[in-house]
């Protein structure tokens, strides 16, 4: 398999699917198809500043972001989970905006992958 990313690390995923490139297909299928959803989800709440949303949704997108291996958002997001309730609106905004940012990079990546391999 060929992995053409600048954004996902798959060592991860290589490791949980033991290789099996038909649930590596599985995850990377899984990932396009639930993170456009939950980035449209992230910019509704940050429209309306519903910060325990955004929180919430963070976090539940945190085990799939490490899975893939998206260090670069770990430390936004543990940051955010914390603070979510006292940092300046702006500041949310601003953080959250990087996280989406990242992404759609990773969505990138993973549909490189896709196209590359399947």
């Amino acid at each position: 398999m060929h992995w053409n990313t600048k954004t996902i690390n798959p060592q991860d995923l290589i490791k949980i699917s033991r290789g099996d490139d038909k649930v590596i297909h599985k995850y990377l299928l899984q990932f396009q198809e639930l993170i456009p959803q939950r980035i449209n989800s992230l910019k509704e709440y940050l429209k309306v500043e519903d910060r325990k949303q955004v929180r919430q949704l963070l976090h539940q997108m945190s085990p799939q972001i490490q899975f893939f291996g998206i260090m670069d958002l770990i430390k936004p997001i543990r940051r955010l989970e914390l603070d979510y309730d006292t940092m300046p609106i702006e500041e949310l905004n601003t953080l959250v905006e990087a996280v989406i940012i990242k992404l759609n990079l990773a969505l990138n990546d993973v549909y490189l992958t896709l196209k590359e391999n399947f």
